[in-house]
């Protein structure tokens, strides 16, 4: 049970709070029964029978049948509707594109996908547009039947030439992403960063479900991160949290600027590596099939990476505590669970002298994770509770005044009918 993370409030006017917070209960616990709900949400019997009422007639969730083998009348039981909402993510980056469509349960219904490096905008646009019509053509949905759009895409996307960049690339500087993609789609489109996306897909539908504060280490092109907090994505004050990438190394300098961390430790960084002794690959796939080929080149690498990814992670772990840090993105399964060996490694002869040491694992959300947190986006935005009014203490009228904020956030003129409370 998640009675601890999921509590609702029998306060007046907190019907928007206690439908989302509910919906939530049975996507994650679910099949439950209605009195399993009322112990898991702390809310009374009755606004369970309510609102389980409710969210069946708006069809996001679905009674599944009675319970058998326990005594006594057997309950009846509720679980989340696949079909209930369905969401777009769209991820851009430097070396693919990718665009998935999933339903309210997480399952990935469709799945479009490139690997190409740079592209540019109009072409990565054209290609994104073609994608999008042609999932929901295959799977017989249309615009008004989705929560909205996410996107992912790395800050300052242009600005900063990693290894291989060309100067062409410079074209998505300040380029208006999400408004060229509200025009194809005809609908809100919520941007985020892409490492920021993955982590907000792993507390929803990852190892953060169980893990509440955790810290996600996310390797695109470049590198970047997450936090998590409680089960909230902390952006911080303009946005920019958990970009590990971008920490100047001591004393490292190519004469022009300070060599930052994803200058090290980054898949555009591992190509340039091979690439210097010869081993031409530019895709996670090239990257697997090497271990078998070339095993000395990837393990020297991670080892190093390892090295220079230390004394950061024990930074966040000292300043931070998370409950775990969660390693994924684009590179490859086998070559996580060997870095995160390396980490570990290091960090056994000075386990003692740390305050705490959170498990290093690998991400659940493994496939597409950028994609796939950013279609999770439009759901946390209008179905899902808002993690910071969750958390609060519900006895006092800031929690009221915060889900009314939240509840104002603008949605998808053809979802709004669907927005829990309204």
């Amino acid at each position: 049970m998640l009675s601890s993370a999921l509590s609702g409030t029998n306060l007046k006017h907190a019907k928007d709070h206690n439908l989302r917070v509910t919906l939530q209960a049975i996507r994650l616990q679910g099949p439950v029964s209605r009195a399993e709900l009322a112990a898991i949400t702390g809310l009374t019997p009755q606004a369970i029978a309510y609102i389980s009422k409710k969210l069946i007639a708006d069809n996001l969730v679905m009674e599944t049948g009675r319970r058998t083998g326990g005594r006594g009348q057997p309950a009846t039981e509720i679980a989340i509707n696949p079909d209930g909402g369905y969401s777009v993510g769209v991820s851009i980056d430097r070396d693919h594109l990718t665009v998935i469509l999933i339903d309210l349960s997480g399952e990935v219904r469709g799945r479009k996908h490139l690997e190409k490096d740079f592209t540019l905008p109009d072409e990565a646009f054209a290609w994104i547009e073609a994608a999008y019509h042609g999932l929901l053509e295959e799977s017989a949905l249309s615009g008004k039947d989705l929560a909205g759009i996410g996107l992912a895409i790395p800050f300052k996307l242009g600005y900063r030439r990693l290894s291989q960049t060309p100067q062409s690339f410079a074209a998505w500087r300040d380029y208006p992403s999400r408004q060229r993609l509200e025009k194809i789609v005809g609908l809100p489109v919520y941007e985020e960063n892409d490492a920021t996306a993955s982590a907000i897909g792993e507390a929803q539908y990852g190892h953060g479900i169980s893990t509440r504060s955790f810290f996600y280490l996310f390797f695109g092109y470049g590198l970047g991160g997450g936090l998590v907090i409680d089960g909230h994505y902390v952006h911080g004050y303009n946005g920019h949290s958990g970009e590990i990438g971008h920490i100047p190394l001591a004393g490292a300098s190519t004469g022009e600027r300070p060599v930052n961390l994803q200058d090290k430790v980054s898949l555009s960084t591992l190509y340039a590596s091979l690439a210097r002794t010869g081993i031409k690959v530019s895709n996670p796939r090239g990257l697997t099939a090497l271990l078998d080929t070339h095993p000395d080149e990837i393990r020297g690498w991670l080892e190093a990476a390892a090295d220079h990814l230390l004394p950061h992670l024990i930074a966040m772990n000292c300043i931070v505590n998370p409950g775990a840090i969660f390693v994924g993105g684009r590179l490859p399964d086998q070559l996580i669970e060997i870095l995160i060996a390396a980490l570990d490694k290091r960090i056994e002869p000075i386990r003692d002298a740390l305050p705490s040491v959170p498990p290093i694992m690998r991400a659940k959300c493994s496939t597409d994770p950028a994609a796939l947190g950013a279609a999770i986006v439009p759901f946390t935005r209008i179905l899902f509770p808002a993690y910071d009014v969750l958390m609060k203490k519900p006895s006092t009228t800031q929690v009221m005044q915060d889900q009314r904020d939240y509840a104002d956030q603008a949605i998808s003129p053809q979802f709004k009918k669907r927005q829990i409370g309204t």
